[in-house]
């Protein structure tokens, strides 16, 4: 697999004014990250030094062709040219563009995610449209209110689906501009990386400090006559495992907890059992309990056991959100884990990757 290196580069209309080949280039690196929050659009920066030119000095746009043919498009955000080179930093284009496009009202009840981004996608006139969506994502409810196309994706995004960013350069212009739409970017892989074959380096980070065994639910507050009062609960809910429920959790009870996790990981007491390790997790926007209980376990099998990133280095990269197999025999690792970070050397082919859990730093 092997990155085109060639940079593109663009004025304020977009229009192409250089193609800036490998010769000319002395850094072009790409990185992208799909954060840990929902909320939050995927990271995409690219940094490039090149010879002096003085025709690209002014460029307000850089581009670089990915491996499906597609590219992606940057918005320079610093230039400089110290020692004879010019340098630029830039973030995806589509961030900073949609910023400039309001939805002025969209109000979905139970509506598809690709139909909610459609509406969404319709207030940018025409310049932006919807490419692929995988069916059968999460039915959306809603309101997106005198928000930017951008905020309105980000919202749209923490209804469990993820969002890239795409589009097409032909005849020295942008000719087409589009998102696409996953529960989940990337895909399975094939591909083994192992200490001292393909990958150059493994190294293990493990987090503790976030770990619960047990969740208290807590949705939207109640109406009441005067706004809203007390949060619902979904203590009147019952689940039996007996009927193809994941656990079992009896009326009565306003939690969900991991026997199993807490027999790991829950508080030692001095009898010498383990107590389950209690949270409590608030979700603004769900006034349904059925749907509370099940978005509270989700959260809870997520936040039940220490998470653990690898940082690896390799010379044969793979693709942003694919699920790849680490093995460093050594210290006995072997898993399959999701690219979640990668920094992509474009004139070297030198990726590094973190894979794992997305251990966010405060």
């Amino acid at each position: 697999m092997k990155y085109p290196t060639s940079v593109y580069f663009f004025d304020e209309k977009q229009q192409l004014i250089r193609i800036v080949s490998k010769k000319y280039l002395t850094k072009n690196i790409q990185t992208k990250e799909i954060t840990s929050n929902k909320g939050e659009l995927i990271n995409d920066k690219l940094v490039v030094s090149t010879v002096y030119d003085e025709r690209i000095k002014g460029s307000a746009y850089m581009a670089v062709k990915e491996l499906d043919d597609s590219f992606s498009m940057y918005a320079i955000q610093t230039s400089d040219d110290p020692n004879n080179r010019n340098e630029f930093v830039g973030i995806n284009f589509a961030v900073k563009e949609l910023e400039g496009f309001i939805v002025k009202d969209i109000r979905p009840k139970n509506q598809s995610i690709k139909s909610v981004a459609e509406q969404i996608i319709s207030f940018t006139d025409g310049e932006w449209r919807i490419g692929y969506v995988k069916p059968n994502l999460s039915a959306v409810t809603d309101t997106f209110y005198y928000l930017s196309v951008k905020d309105c994706l980000k919202q749209l995004q923490a209804h469990n689906c993820e969002i890239i960013f795409k589009c097409k350069i032909e005849k020295q212009r942008i000719t087409d501009k589009w998102i696409e739409i996953y529960d989940q970017i990337g895909t399975a892989s094939n591909k083994r990386f192992t200490y001292g074959g393909s990958a150059l380096s493994i190294v293990r980070e493990q987090d503790r400090s976030q770990l619960y065994t047990s969740l208290i639910g807590r949705g939207k507050g109640e109406e009441t006559g005067n706004g809203y009062g007390r949060r619902i609960e979904f203590s009147d809910v019952e689940w039996k495992k007996s009927q193809g429920d994941p656990i079992d959790k009896p009326k009565g009870q306003n939690y969900v907890e991991l026997p199993d996790m807490t027999n790991l990981y829950g508080i030692p007491l001095k009898n010498g059992q383990m107590r389950k390790r209690e949270g409590v997790a608030v979700f603004e926007d769900i006034d349904n309990k059925e749907k509370l209980l099940e978005n509270t376990y989700n959260s809870l099998v997520e936040i039940s056991r220490p998470l653990v990133q690898f940082k690896t280095t390799i010379f044969s990269g793979d693709e942003i959100g694919n699920t790849i197999q680490i093995h460093r025999y050594d210290r006995g690792y072997h898993y399959r884990a999701r690219i979640f970070n990668m920094t992509i050397d474009r004139l070297t082919g030198k990726v590094t990757s973190n894979v794992g859990d997305n251990l966010v730093k405060k």
